[in-house]
């Protein structure tokens, strides 16, 4: 016990001579505030490619129809959000990302490779009709249009009549003398304000390191440009080429349906997968504004939303073509839109009645059978009670990490076996795989990384412990220094680094006491933690004492009375919106990180479990108890052994804040689980005891200090 204490003491003891006069304070402080605006955007780009990781990953199984462009697309957005996760560690913590640099770059020379460089699309037809679009054409036509070609005609579902002037006809509008270039000289100048800035300018990196500071959709410079380039755009002629394949194709639909309106689908290389920005259809167009409504098309393609995207994520503007589809269609024809999972939902949303409802049914369960996944999809309704598939394409999942086995039977039936499909596995291999090990491994270092997520992983943790350890060390600085915590009238073995604003008030002394703490992320975990008292370990059978005795005095990495360091393994990160929370309790390690701040979008909770006593068979039982009890909870998990990574995001502040509660209790009630892992009553009596509990705690209101 003496170990222990003086162990406590020498670590958090007096590091660095007492702070001379304020002006040596003011710049501690301005430089823990440097810190930590690097520390934050760190997070924002690992956040953007773990979020771009799980769509490419859903895309290899829910049924979308998707081209080399959505490859391209992704994989620059992992890049570029690696790089720049790289570049704020390297003001956290240089040599770390100098380690880290080298192996990075032979990672993305790899994903280059799979990739190839980009060409521009092989120019054929300039408008196709409908009728001759399928999945083949999708760097050609667009992914959405290709899509509905596909169920028009390799699945026989009802589709309008219609055709789509594709991406080489983009090239020739685009290339005409002048617009190009100018667009581009207008776009650059939002690059060299980001390097004038302060932003990431080029380095010896090799990569284009060059990234706009102006990206946000309501700023005044980017809403400004967005009008002038539409401008351009508006203003500029069709080729002659392309306004007669125009017209010959309004006067072939004419005269096959006698329509003379248009619906118009604009849709970008890419933008199915939501890299690229989305652009809204527009209804009742006659036939003869044809030309003007594509220009108006290409113009949304620089709308400041869909600008903001591509320059937040790195993509080329050359590197996205605008495909449009034009279909006829009624002007007195109902729209609306529609999740397979429920089309009753839709219809009644709509004013339809029983049998309109039924037959809208029918074609959701058509829609989801030939694609062989969940669908989203907008639909047209003709006076004769109709309906029509308008667009369509994977529902949105619950979370970044919706599990394969829950699809229908069939998904990727389009994709699956062909070249770009293989391609995408392949890719993946290089952005999505996780090959390091837990943190505390030695073998946790730079050289180990094989992929671009393992390089994520690596400089998340190394970033975590940067800030802690600069908050540790200037134990004079009073604002930042590690403040232990008090609650319930005792010191807990946990020390906090206040990142920004998580302390109501200056605690004075050593401690922080819980009441003082304004972080509602760490208040909902507290809750967890607190509020059922913890009865101790579960009776164990002799198995699985003798297991944990061998395993303890064997492995000396997992004994609780070794000189094991505090300062990582029982420290928590805070500000108002944001926990890193990292402990050890008894044989185990947990990590929860989240986010829970005013943008929903960017708002997450994140979970990791590993460890334990037992032989790795109870402690791979152990992971797999606890991960049908997060499952319960809307959580995306991943195992590997006796490892677990959990998370939840875009969801509701205050399911989010229920779901943190759910982890505090967890960790406090899954201690030496391992030992009974064995015996499948005492399993089941657990489970059922842990989700009464957890359940009780969630029906009553969150009440924060």
């Amino acid at each position: 016990m003496a170990g222990l204490i003086q162990a406590i003491r020498s670590l958090f003891g007096r590091r660095t001579p007492p702070v001379a006069d304020s002006a040596q304070a003011e710049r501690i402080g301005a430089e823990f505030r440097r810190r930590h605006t690097n520390f934050r955007l760190l997070l924002t780009a690992g956040k953007r490619l773990l979020s771009t990781l799980a769509d490419m990953d859903r895309a290899t199984t829910d049924g979308r129809v998707f081209g080399m462009t959505f490859l391209r697309a992704g994989a620059t957005s992992v890049i570029v959000n690696a790089f720049r996760m790289i570049k704020h560690l390297d003001a956290l913590a240089p040599e770390s990302a100098a380690r880290l640099r080298p192996r990075f770059l032979e990672i993305s020379a790899q994903v280059e490779e799979v990739l190839g460089r980009r060409k521009p699309p092989v120019c054929g037809e300039l408008v196709a009709d409908l009728r001759h679009v399928d999945a083949g054409q999708a760097d050609l036509m667009g992914a959405r249009l290709a899509e509905l070609g596909e169920i028009r005609n390799r699945l026989g579902l009802p589709v309008p009549e219609g055709f789509v002037i594709g991406a080489c006809a983009y090239e020739l509008f685009a290339s005409q003398p002048g617009l190009r270039e100018e667009m581009a000289r207008r776009i650059q100048s939002l690059y060299d304000a980001g390097v004038q800035g302060g932003g990431d300018a080029a380095d010896d990196t090799g990569l284009t390191a060059r990234i706009p500071t102006i990206c946000g959709a309501d700023d005044a410079a980017l809403n400004a440009m967005s009008r002038e380039i539409q401008a351009l755009i508006l203003a500029e002629p069709l080729p002659v080429a392309l306004e007669r394949a125009l017209e010959d194709a309004c006067a072939h639909l004419a005269a096959a349906t006698g329509e003379t309106h248009l619906c118009v689908l604009p849709v970008s290389l890419g933008e199915g997968q939501g890299f690229t920005g989305s652009y809204p259809a527009e209804f009742s167009v006659p036939l003869s504004d044809a030309a003007g409504a594509y220009r108006r098309a290409v113009a949304g393609k620089y709308s400041p939303q869909a600008m903001a995207r591509r320059l937040s994520r790195g993509i080329s503007d050359i590197d996205v073509s605008l495909c449009v589809g034009m279909v006829a269609a009624p002007e007195t024809a109902l729209r609306g839109a529609c999740e397979s999972a429920d089309p009753i939902a839709s219809a009644r949303a709509a004013g339809l009645d029983d049998r309109d409802g039924a037959r809208l049914a029918e074609l959701a369960h058509a829609l989801e059978t030939g694609l062989g996944a969940p669908v989203r999809f907008e639909w047209l309704q003709w006076p004769d009670g109709g309906f029509r598939v308008l667009r369509c394409g994977p529902a949105p999942a619950l979370d970044d990490g919706d599990e394969v086995a829950e699809k229908p039977a069939g998904a990727g039936s389009f994709m699956r076996g062909s070249p770009v499909h293989t391609r995408l596995c392949e890719l993946l291999e290089l952005l999505s795989t996780d090959t390091l090990p837990a943190p505390e491994d030695p073998d946790f270092r730079s050289v180990n990384c094989k992929t671009v997520r393992d390089v994520a992983r690596l400089v998340h943790q190394r970033a975590v412990d940067a800030m802690f350890d600069f908050g540790r060390s200037q134990q004079d600085f009073p604002e930042r220094q590690a403040k232990q915590l008090w609650a319930n009238g005792a010191a807990m073995l946990w020390w906090i680094i206040n990142l920004e604003d998580a302390f109501r008030s200056q605690p004075e002394g050593k401690f922080i006491r819980l009441e003082n703490i304004d972080s509602p992320p760490f208040q909902a975990v507290w809750a967890g933690i607190s509020a059922v008292p913890w009865a101790g370990p579960p009776p164990v059978d002799v198995r699985g004492f003798l297991s944990i005795i061998y395993e303890s005095t064997t492995n000396p990495e997992i004994s609780i009375t070794g000189n094991f360091d505090f300062g990582v393994w029982n420290h928590i990160l805070l500000s108002k919106a944001y926990i890193s929370l990292s402990s050890r309790f008894g044989y185990h390690f947990v990590t929860i990180e989240a986010l829970v701040g005013e943008r929903a979008r960017e708002n997450y909770v994140s979970f990791q479990f590993r460890g334990g006593a037992a032989e790795i068979t109870r402690r791979e039982r152990r992971i797999a108890f606890v991960s049908g009890i997060l499952k319960e909870f809307d959580f995306s998990i991943e195992v590997k052994q006796d490892a677990l990574f959990a998370r939840v995001e875009s969801l509701p502040t205050a399911d989010l804040m229920d779901r943190l509660r759910v982890l505090g209790y967890l960790i406090i009630h899954t201690r030496q689980l391992d030992m009974i892992m064995r015996i499948p009553e005492q399993v089941r009596l657990h489970r059922e005891k842990i989700l009464r509990e957890v359940r009780e705690m969630l029906a009553k209101p969150l009440e924060l200090p």
